[in-house]
C-alpha cells in the first residue's frame, strides 16, 4: 500500500439510505486494512442498534452533535470527539444538533463500508426491503438487533 491522500471535499459520494457520505478513503486502497468516510447525518436521523462482529468502527465528531448508544451507555458527541466501539458492541447513534451534523468514520478492517454500496447499487430502502438488507448486512458482519435511538 502506498501514501494516500484525501482532500478535504473530496471522496465518492454514496446516500445508502438517505444519508449523505463520501468515502474518503476504501478498503480496495488500503488492502482492506481500512475505510474512512465522512458521512452527513440530520437532527433526528441515524441507524438502527446494530453490532459489527469483526469491525472496529471510530467516529470523529466534525460539525454538530450526535447520541451515540454503545453497550447500555450514552455519549454525547460533539466537535473534536471521538468515540471507539470495538467489534462485538451493541451500538447506534442519531444526529441531535440542529440542522446536519458531519461526523468521519473508519472502519478497520474496511470491507464493511462496502455494505452502503450495495445497498446504494440495489437502491434498497427500509422498512420495505429490510430482508434484503438484513442478507446484506450479513454478508459483512453487521447484524440489525433493536430499532434507532429516539
Amino acid at each position: 500500500m502506498s501514501a494516500i491522500h484525501s482532500a478535504l471535499g473530496s471522496g465518492e459520494p454514496n446516500d445508502a439510505f438517505g444519508l449523505q457520505r463520501f468515502f474518503r478513503v476504501t478498503a480496495a486502497e488500503t488492502g482492506g486494512t481500512l475505510a474512512i468516510f465522512e458521512e452527513m447525518v440530520p437532527e433526528g436521523a441515524g441507524p438502527p442498534l446494530h453490532i459489527h462482529h469483526t469491525e472496529t468502527e471510530v467516529f470523529t465528531v466534525l460539525d454538530g452533535a450526535l447520541r451515540f448508544h454503545a453497550d447500555g451507555k450514552d455519549i454525547t458527541g460533539k466537535p473534536g470527539d471521538i468515540i471507539v466501539i470495538p467489534p462485538g458492541t451493541r451500538h447506534a447513534f442519531k444526529g441531535i444538533a440542529p440542522g446536519t451534523s458531519r461526523v468521519l468514520i473508519q472502519l478497520t478492517p474496511g470491507e464493511g463500508a462496502n455494505f452502503f454500496v450495495d445497498i446504494a447499487t440495489e437502491d434498497l430502502h427500509p422498512p420495505d426491503d429490510m430482508d434484503r438488507i438484513t442478507q446484506i448486512a450479513a454478508r459483512y458482519g453487521v447484524e440489525f438487533v433493536g430499532p434507532p435511538l429516539d
